[in-house]
């Protein structure tokens, strides 16, 4: 039995970190064993005695290492890696980041780890690379060459430095994910196995719902995947020069909104005024009217109302927070040095919640190819989450309206979260419903929905009624705001949360309007994080028996994508600071300008780095050291100025040559629209041949190819998903007769309009 109530009670783990450094390669190092930790397990945390000079003065990892066993390494390489080998014999899983040259050439290894511990599972984020060859693993540089740098709307023209570090991000979830699908498996075969993923990767883990690419376009894929999203970002400068943010997303919300504001009635509806870009003018006198009242009195004006609205708050604000704080996302500890500090709690929640047996594994089956997972979710976040465990080879059968999911109509979300499944159409509230229900959660290892709060209760998905069908099923819960506290009942989505998160704010720049991130990044991360948790409950019921409940949330979600930042005192230490032009965070690490007016991206990790990037341009006045980052002001420092003055002088692209020969870090920006920035993607050769791309036929559409998820999984091979999205009600008979309704009775469910199935086969995915 679980001896302390969490899934990973008793796993070892040692997260060995010898890459660039907390700042380059973002939460990637750091969050994979936060995450296990938060989970139960015990984690031993090894990095390099010397740092990189991007940390001096970044307060991170003591947010992300809290709880951890810390080992220092020395300087001999061989000693080192010897180490890492030595912790690796007495470990369950083995979660590495770092350089090919500190690990693999000196014999760190899964091949060589496994002859000493067979046990073992070793996660690896290893360096990207595609068909232009390597990338540094190094967050800025990696978001530069995959085109994501133009990619966001900036106050002025040219590429913006991306804040969020979404490819690291990325990396350290699907790292997580992979390690816990491998516990599980060697639950039932006593062996380990490897997974494998890298910052490049973690892009594509991140953002499937602005990478794609489609024969016949839509208004929605022509919005997201050729163009950049909404021209309105619907966030407002306040009187007290404070901003907040408005979503109308739920039913009748946006009509509420412009008869409150006295705004004339819209002629075609919110989506309508929203990707027609009719909105934009509406937001100008929407403008003029936030800038007559302080936002305080703006929130109370606006509250209670269908349309919702939330302050744009700052990296770490959120943590002040009273409902951040009832529902123990913000969590006080003593930390050695700062003393009292508010630091993000766990994001994930798994615990057992009823006895009984597990199901026997089934003989010669991969990774989750024996889990059966009913999928009630809807919008992206939800839906994300088991689209993760269908391409780690889950049956998973999504269950939505007869009418369809309102998400059908947006289409590059709905391709985001819903391929790999079979599709079931229910009407909830017919007579019949509830029946099919019951077989399905019987049949069913896991039950998902992010439902608003009390909705599964209404409609009959609940946990409690779960448990009467399915007393050992892994019941997961992925709500908006969390289940309690002042803003459980009250709908959330990926703009507000940016906002709370401080994700605006920090994209926004020093000073600057915040900066709305069309990506769907905070979406997706919920459903990496639920998947986190799934996983987790399905191994510790194949351990020790017993249902699981997994809880996670949006908030959650946002929070983690800024989970660096924390509360000293009452003062917020947030991280580095994007100055105003939104180039980077100093001279060290940024975006410089040539004289041809394109751009390159520049990221000094270390003193050597520094050193040889003054050898290049002598003629420039350098400090010796390289300067740290900016933490509180937005300020440029003066070695920008002095950068800045001497790239205008050449072209960007002479620069990234002189650069280059000089082993100085440094990537040119290209110029990518969203059609070059996913075909980038899509039509790599080498990410094809390593499966990170999945290529089907959608009805009108024709052609889709998208990316899929990683880690890569060995030394056995991965069961594959199914590549297309279901249509409306395609696997209704299937699904049915496989939980014992024989044709008459499909038949009367049909006819009395509790389930619908199309007439005809729909054409099959190729």
């Amino acid at each position: 039995m679980q001896s302390s109530g969490t899934p990973l009670a008793g796993v070892r783990v040692v997260e060995v970190a010898l890459g660039a450094g907390a700042v380059a390669a973002g939460p990637a190092g750091s969050l994979p064993g936060a995450l296990l930790r938060d989970l139960g397990a015990e984690v031993t945390r090894v990095r390099p005695a010397r740092r990189s000079t991007l940390d001096a003065g970044v307060e991170y990892e003591r947010a992300w290492d809290h709880g951890k066993h810390p080992v220092e390494l020395g300087d001999d390489p061989e000693a080192a890696a010897r180490r890492v080998s030595e912790l690796a014999a007495g470990a369950d899983v083995l979660v590495l980041s770092g350089p090919e040259a500190a690990l693999e050439r000196r014999g760190v290894r899964y091949s060589t780890l496994a002859q000493a511990n067979p046990r073992l599972i070793v996660s690896r984020i290893r360096p990207s690379f595609h068909a232009l060859g390597d990338i540094p693993d190094i967050e800025l540089l990696v978001q530069a060459r995959a085109g994501l740098l133009t990619q966001i709307r900036a106050h002025r023209a040219g590429p913006a430095f991306g804040d969020p570090a979404v490819a690291g991000l990325g990396a350290a979830l699907s790292a997580t994910v992979g390690a816990l699908a491998l516990l599980y498996e060697r639950e039932a075969t006593g062996v380990g196995g490897w997974a494998e993923t890298s910052l490049y990767d973690g892009l594509q883990a991140i953002l499937p719902m602005i990478i794609g690419t489609v024969e016949h376009h839509s208004p929605s894929t022509t919005l997201l995947w050729q163009q950049q999203g909404p021209a309105e970002a619907l966030s407002y400068r306040c009187a007290d020069g404070e901003y907040l943010q408005l979503w109308f997303g739920a039913k009748g919300a946006y009509e509420q909104f412009l008869e409150h504001l006295g705004d004339p009635p819209s002629e075609k509806g919110y989506n309508a005024d929203l990707i027609s870009g009719a909105m934009v003018e509406r937001g100008r006198r929407w403008a003029a009217t936030f800038a007559t009242r302080d936002r305080a009195e703006w929130l109370e004006s606006l509250a209670g109302h269908q349309f919702r609205c939330e302050p744009v708050w700052r990296p770490g604000e959120a943590l002040r927070d009273g409902h951040v704080r009832a529902i123990g996302l913000a969590v006080e500890r003593e930390d050695p040095d700062l003393g009292p500090v508010t630091m993000l709690g766990p994001a994930l929640r798994v615990r057992r919640a009823a006895d009984g047996a597990a199901p026997p594994a089934a003989a010669g089956t991969r990774l989750l190819s024996d889990v059966r997972v009913l999928d009630l979710s809807a919008y992206l976040a939800g839906p994300v989450a088991p689209l993760i465990l269908a391409e780690l080879g889950a049956d998973v059968v999504k269950v939505e309206p007869r009418t369809g999911d309102a998400h059908r109509a947006m289409q590059p979300m709905f391709a985001a979260g819903q391929r790999g499944k079979r599709a079931l159409a229910l009407d909830l509230k017919a007579s019949g419903a509830a029946e099919v229900l019951r077989r399905l959660f019987r049949d069913s290892d896991v039950v998902h929905h992010n439902s608003r709060v009390g909705a599964a209760e209404r409609l009959g998905y609940d946990e409690s009624t779960v448990r009467a069908a399915n007393p050992v099923a892994i019941y997961s819960f992925a709500s908006g705001f969390g289940e309690q506290g002042p803003r459980a009942l009250l709908p959330a989505n990926d703009q507000l949360m940016q906002a709370l998160a401080g994700i605006e704010a920090g994209q926004g720049g020093h000073g600057q309007p915040p900066t709305y991130l069309v990506w769907g990044a905070i979406d997706v991360t919920g459903g990496w994080l639920a998947a986190c948790g799934i996983i987790a409950g399905l191994y510790a019921r194949r351990r020790d028996g017993g249902g699981q409940v997994v809880r996670s949330s949006l908030l959650g979600a946002a929070l983690t994508m800024k989970s660096g930042a924390f509360l000293a005192g009452d003062r917020v230490v947030g991280g580095p600071v994007l100055d105003a032009g939104q180039t980077g965070y100093g001279a060290a690490y940024r975006l410089y300008r040539g004289g041809d007016d394109a751009w390159f991206a520049l990221a000094i990790p270390d003193q050597p780095a520094w050193d040889r990037l003054r050898a290049t341009v002598p003629q420039a006045d350098l400090p010796a050291t390289p300067p740290p980052l900016r933490t509180e002001s937005g300020e440029p420092q003066p070695a920008e100025l002095i950068l800045e003055r001497l790239f205008a002088t050449k072209d960007a692209g002479w620069w990234v040559s002189a650069l280059r020969a000089a082993a100085v870090p440094v990537e040119p920006v290209p110029e990518a629209d969203r059609t070059a920035f996913a075909t980038g993607f899509v039509d790599d050769p080498v990410n094809r041949r390593l499966g990170r791309v999945t290529d089907y036929r959608w009805d009108d559409r024709g052609r889709v190819a998208q990316p899929s998820f990683p880690p890569r999984v060995g030394p056995e091979p991965a069961p594959r998903a199914r590549a297309g999205i279901p249509g409306l009600g395609e696997h209704t008979r299937e699904v049915l007769r496989e939980s014992g309704f024989d044709d008459g009775e499909i038949a009367e469910l049909i006819g009395n309009g509790t389930v619908a199935a199309p007439t005809a086969t729909p054409l099959s995915p190729s």
